[in-house]
């Protein structure tokens, strides 16, 4: 096998063109590769049906071409399948149409056909009409058997299934393309040596799947004198395309097959109009190589975005590259790995059409709003993902209490815990093996881009299956696996950022029960807050006539005052503290404006004076943006005690415990690096007044509030790292 990382770098040197084969062809040879979508996209992570074998993928192959008249070749329309899915392998027709409408899904069809369809079928009355519409429905005959094959990806052998995993080779230690480049790559999938693998240890296989029965023997196999057709040829293209060495075009493989200088090596003969299947097998063998834009590349020799800090603590920096650069369309890859800690947020030209792979992320919110074309989520922790439009699928494997929010062609998810789903999807969420306490919701928020990047992907507000998940692999009778959000747990979620666009609510609406819920909320809300200023009660009585105990406030300093409004502008239902706070969001169902009328106070974004924190002076913030907000969400506040003397000292360290270079100011700083020259706060005394350190320059990022004391380090002031780039006083 011929090394991926050197020719990658060839391709990097200047973007592709429209070489001719001719001109390179004297120079050097042909180099192949198994494409990675049919594998990403296409392979379902679960073990595939028994009926998927070699054996009957031959008798298929042999009996389509028997109804070539009838739907069955050289394209298969959906009835002829069925017919063979359901009355000769017996397989449910949801399972059958789940495989038709995945591989259905991989094929080059623009946006407006996309949507054309889904206006078809939401046009539908009923199943009847349904299964009329899918009956004009047909694909590629000798593909489609190339896609089931390969759905043995999978498979779990009977020896794996005892004993784990096989001891691994020399070959798989070395060449692994584990996001830590190690050999624990389990996630098949994603793995371009398991795809480059699968199709070398199986090619004899896939190539008789495609061959003419009339070419091969009683037992289905090749003979010397076997030939293949040009249409089988194009069909492989399904699975394997390439280049030659200088140029800087992808081609199909049947297009460099049936290259003329070439058919020597590709065994096809102008008499025939054919390959020698052996010739053919042979030139396949000797020009496989790595997959110069699959993920093994990417890390490799791909580049590294810094889109994330690292997070004191942790013994792995986050690791984040991509290949865009370089790849061509439908070929581009995102990789990113042990985010810890942190909101990233990107909309970006990088993200736009690629493969996204989110890798070990723990306690981190990520926002990547962009039209996407396929996204897997694996062995993630207590985190949010709010997606752009996937085009294609999105696969959860492995992931702990993890909320996604995204509007998808297709969900599945696999050994997944305690995790949410706000979606809106044409297809039914697929439910695999080795789920817990799943819970589906509807899709419920929004941002300006939105229906913009759908219509670049193709999806539709509806049909909208969100609620009707199929449980593919039923490991026991019990349907408790998962459940339907209450609509009384129901909240809208508010994307913070400002772009332009022209969405500004959520496409489709919400599903009639939970817009009543969100009513029927704000309606006790008002309700309550009326009898609460009818009645006079103080804040402490507030917190006891509802019955939620939490922290007694502590009154502030006379003269300090804040007022948080629902709405923007100061507009819609508010509340009044001059104290210190530990629970309101009871009392406000968000909050898109504030009001400091005296002092200067800490708001924070949940109960008991946790989760992120804003410093607002005294001043009028018409919407959240203002006071750097992520979201709409605020729940608890406390009046901050400034220093009567108004005296300001910060002695900062480049290392923990006070040591390494010191620095110190007694003004604010927008840029620590060009001020001070250090990228990160280990240490710092405040020797006087009260601080604000911010994770980004120019008082940008999340906000830490310094009181005067001593802070060994990062944790001491309620930070997860070091990054601190900026820091100001806090002043009347």
């Amino acid at each position: 096998m011929r090394p991926v990382g050197p020719y990658l770098r060839r391709y990097a040197k200047k973007p592709f063109h429209t070489d001719v084969l001719r001109d390179n062809m004297d120079e050097s040879g042909v180099l192949l590769w198994v494409k990675a979508e049919p594998f990403i996209v296409g392979a379902l992570q679960v073990p595939p049906p028994s009926k998927f074998s070699l054996h009957y993928l031959r008798k298929i192959s042999t009996y389509v071409r028997t109804r070539a008249t009838e739907g069955g070749y050289p394209r298969l329309s959906w009835s002829t399948w069925r017919h063979i899915a359901c009355g000769k392998l017996q397989l449910a027709k949801d399972l059958a149409w789940l495989y038709f409408e995945i591989f259905d899904s991989l094929a080059v069809k623009t946006p407006k056909e996309r949507l054309e369809w889904s206006e078809i079928l939401s046009n539908c009355m009923s199943e009847d009409e349904v299964e009329k519409q899918r009956n004009q429905l047909s694909v590629d005959t000798l593909q489609f058997l190339l896609f089931l094959y390969i759905q043995q990806l999978n498979k779990v052998s009977l020896r794996t299934s005892l004993i784990g995993e096989e001891w691994p080779s020399p070959r798989h230690r070395s060449q692994s393309p584990d996001l830590t480049e190690k050999s624990s790559c389990h996630n098949k999938n994603w793995n371009d040596y398991s795809h480059q693998a699968f199709v070398c240890d199986h090619l004899s296989d896939l190539l008789e799947l495609l061959v003419d029965p009339e070419q091969l023997t009683a037992s289905f196999h090749s003979t010397h004198s076997s030939l293949v057709s040009r249409e089988a040829v194009v069909a492989l293209s399904f699975l394997i395309e390439g280049t030659v060495s200088g140029a800087r075009k992808i081609y199909p493989l049947y297009e460099l097959a049936l290259w003329q200088p070439l058919h020597a090596e590709s065994g096809f003969s102008k008499t025939s109009k054919a390959f020698s299947f052996y010739k053919l097998e042979a030139w396949l063998r000797a020009s496989l190589t790595g997959n110069p834009f699959g993920i093994s590349a990417c890390l490799k020799s791909g580049k590294k975005l810094a889109w994330a800090h690292q997070v004191e603590g942790t013994t792995k920096r986050a690791k984040i590259a991509c290949n865009t650069h370089v790849a061509p369309r439908m070929h581009r890859l995102v990789v990113m790995s042990q985010v810890y800690k942190q909101t990233l947020a990107k909309s970006s030209d990088t993200l736009v059409g690629a493969h996204v792979k989110i890798h070990r992320c723990n306690e981190t919110f990520v926002y990547l709003l962009s039209p996407l074309r396929s996204v897997t989520i694996e062995k993630c922790r207590n985190s949010t993902f709010i997606l752009g439009p996937v085009q294609t699928a999105l696969h959860l494997h492995s992931c702990d209490n993890v909320k996604v929010i995204a509007v998808c062609h297709r969900l599945s998810i696999s050994s997944t815990t305690g995790c949410i789903f706000h979606i809106l999807t044409p297809t039914r969420p697929l439910i695999l093996s080795g789920n817990q306490r799943v819970t589906f919701a509807p899709f419920h928020t929004h941002y300006p881009m939105l229906e913009d990047h759908m219509a670049r992907t193709g999806l539709a507000t509806v049909p909208n299956y969100w609620d009707n998940p199929m449980i593919v692999c039923r490991e026991n009778s019990s349907t408790s696996v998962f459940r339907l959000l209450a609509p009384c747990e129901f909240y809208v979620f508010i994307i913070p950022f400002e772009m332009e666009g022209d969405t500004t609510e959520i496409p489709g609406g919400l599903p009639s029960a939970y817009q009543k819920a969100l009513g029927q909320r704000e309606k006790k809300i008002q309700t309550w807050q009326k009898t609460v200023k009818e009645a006079r009660l103080t804040n402490y009585s507030w917190i006891s006539a509802l019955g939620k105990p939490i922290y007694a406030p502590k009154m502030s300093k006379a003269g300090t005052k804040i007022t948080f409004f629902e709405d923007k502008n100061f507009q819609g239902r508010h509340y009044d503290s001059d104290c210190d706070c530990a629970d309101f969001h009871m009392y406000l169902s968000r909050c898109n404006s504030i009001r400091v009328e005296g002092g200067t106070w800490a708001v924070y974004e949940r109960p008991n004076f946790a989760g992120y924190m804003y410093i607002l002076p005294r001043g009028d913030y018409s919407e959240y943006q203002h006071w750097m907000g992520l979201n709409d969400r605020l729940s608890s506040c406390r009046a901050v005690h400034l220093s009567s003397g108004g005296q300001y000292k910060i002695q900062i360290f480049e290392k923990g415990d006070f040591n390494g270079q010191m620095y110190e100011t007694t003004e604010d700083c927008p840029s620590i690096m060009e001020q001070f020259h250090m990228r990160e706060v280990h240490s710092c005394k405040v020797l006087e007044g009260a601080w604000i350190f911010y994770e980004l320059p120019n008082y940008r990022g999340r906000q830490y509030l310094l009181d005067k004391k001593e802070y060994r380090k990062p944790v001491d002031w309620g930070a997860a790292s070091p990054a601190v780039q900026s820091f100001r006083r806090i002043v009347e």
